[in-house]
């Protein structure tokens, strides 16, 4: 059997494996025996074209990268830690600046402010970026309070109609356990870390991850919480009906939607900068 052939078989194999499918719900999937797909996975032949796309997409890949002869080498794997107050402003600035088209963020964590020196100077440039259309910045989180949510919503009036986007998970959810948050930049750099309860959290670090295993993972993981998640700013940002029904189930009289949303609209922190993330 010709050795590229053999390569494919084994890719198809491990990331059959690495989805937790079997071997019979590939084959039930794609309509065949599973006589061939074990055929498949050990290299004697391979799908025929009009089966290839929906085995691709079955196992989350591109069908070109799934049947290349030669696969890219992997980017190289690394973690290491980054010092909430002496590091991490730096590392966010620097994957900030390096990222190209993408910028996912997630909070999934209890009430917390991080030290305004982090984010300022990253604050700054993502403002900028998002003002200038480009870069595309998708957000996820949990609100556990209306003045978190006024937060957002300053973002929701100020990005409106840039690629800016909003979901919300566990609307209502007040008080949450201590989680986790982080930043996908251009799903090739991961920055993750716990929200700490004391602020500013003094010698807490976050984790710094690169390379095709984190990759892989957090992509799945993202997938999953954006699916679920409730979108604050459809219809290009205009419509906020999204965004007051989490805020009377939160607990604000009704009476006071207008009020929120003008101080949403005039929502300062202290350094100036919008309320990003």
């Amino acid at each position: 059997m010709p050795e590229s052939r053999v390569a494919i078989g084994r890719r198809i194999k491990r990331l059959r494996e690495n989805l937790g499918l079997a071997r019979q719900q590939v084959a039930g999937h794609l309509a065949v025996d599973l006589t061939a797909v074990a055929a498949w996975e050990a290299g004697k032949y391979l799908p025929r074209e009009g089966k290839r796309l929906r085995l691709a997409a079955l196992l989350r890949i591109d069908v070109a990268t799934l049947f290349a002869e030669q696969q890219q080498p992997s980017s190289p794997v690394a973690a290491s830690l980054v010092d909430t107050l002496s590091e991490l402003p730096g590392v966010l600035r620097r994957l900030l600046q390096s990222t190209e088209k993408n910028l996912r963020a997630f909070r999934l964590a209890a009430p917390y402010t991080t030290p305004a020196h982090v984010q300022e100077e990253f604050r700054g440039i993502l403002d900028q970026r998002l003002m200038q259309g480009s870069l595309e910045v998708e957000r996820i989180e949990i609100f556990y309070s209306l003045e978190r949510l006024k937060e957002v919503l300053s973002n929701l009036l100020r990005y409106e109609d840039r690629p800016y986007r909003v979901k919300t998970a566990c609307t209502g959810v007040q008080d949450v356990v201590p989680g986790m948050g982080g930043y996908l930049f251009d799903d090739d750099d991961m920055l993750i870390g716990g929200y700490w309860a004391k602020v500013p959290p003094a010698a807490r670090p976050g984790l710094w991850l690169k390379g095709e295993p984190f990759k892989s993972y957090f992509a799945d993981y993202w997938n999953e919480i954006w699916n679920r998640g409730t979108p604050l700013n459809g219809k290009d940002g205009a419509d906020l009906d999204a965004v007051r029904q989490v805020a009377l189930g939160m607990g604000l009289a009704e009476t006071g939607w207008p009020q929120f949303v003008e101080d949403a609209r005039n929502l300062e922190i202290g350094d100036g900068l919008p309320p990003l993330v």
